[in-house]
């Protein structure tokens, strides 16, 4: 007897969405659900603390960590060298940032004077305001160029500072704000420096040792003074 109906066998059944001779055609939907990172089960995922943390601050890479600290990682007079001037690079950084400082002077005085107020106006600032900024920010860019050239890195970072805040509070904090952060920069190669120099003549070996002093107070010792010897006492008569 011939069966009605014929199912067909498990070896001839394929994926859904597949032909019966291709691998199975995906959709857009669950093309974007592979591309998604999997979740291992068996994963210790740690405190919940820890885990914001580590999303927050992204976990610093050791290889590049080591590639930017190898300009600090100096000993010798090396270190000492690198510590007092500027290097070639820092150089070449303070005299571009000079040039382009006394432009942006000139660039932003302009249009403050072009875009102030009339006399009558509450805003109006005079003229002669202007003019002593103006010698301000000349003398900083002057100043940026000259310690640069001097190859002094302290007093680059401190010159650049102080003229990206200028320009930051007048209002053009595009300008400002790179040269925050350039003498912010130089500031923290600064201390970077200093600090490991300093690390490094306090851990190496020192020639001369003295003891720790204390706030004791120890009393000068008395000098005993010799006293002469006893006499001999003579012997009491008895009175008759």
């Amino acid at each position: 007897m011939t069966p009605r109906y014929s199912f067909p066998m498990p070896s001839d059944v394929g994926p859904v969405g597949s032909g019966p001779d291709g691998p199975p055609e995906l959709n857009l939907r669950q093309r974007w659900l592979l591309r998604l990172p999997r979740i291992k089960a068996g994963k210790d995922k740690g405190p919940l603390f820890g885990r914001l943390r580590n999303a927050a601050l992204k976990p610093e890479d050791p290889d590049r960590a080591a590639r930017s600290r190898g300009a600090y990682e100096l000993s010798g007079e090396e270190l000492v060298a690198e510590e007092k001037r500027l290097n070639d690079k820092e150089r070449a950084i303070g005299l571009l940032a000079g040039p382009l400082a006394t432009i942006i002077a000139f660039l932003v005085i302009h249009h403050l004077v072009v875009n102030d107020p009339p006399a009558t106006n509450k805003a109006h600032v005079s003229l002669s305001t202007y003019s002593d900024l103006f010698i301000v920010l000349i003398i900083l860019s002057f100043g940026i160029t000259g310690m640069a050239m001097w190859r002094k890195r302290l007093y680059v970072g401190v010159v650049t500072a102080l003229y990206g805040l200028a320009i930051f509070n007048l209002g053009y904090w595009g300008f400002g704000v790179p040269f925050v952060m350039v003498g912010a920069w130089y500031l923290v190669r600064t201390y970077r420096l200093h600090r490991n120099l300093r690390e490094s003549t306090a851990s190496g070996p020192s020639t001369t040792s003295r003891p720790a002093s204390t706030k004791r107070y120890t009393p000068p010792a008395l000098s005993q003074k010799r006293l002469p010897p006893a006499k001999p006492r003579r012997p009491r008569r008895n009175a008759s």
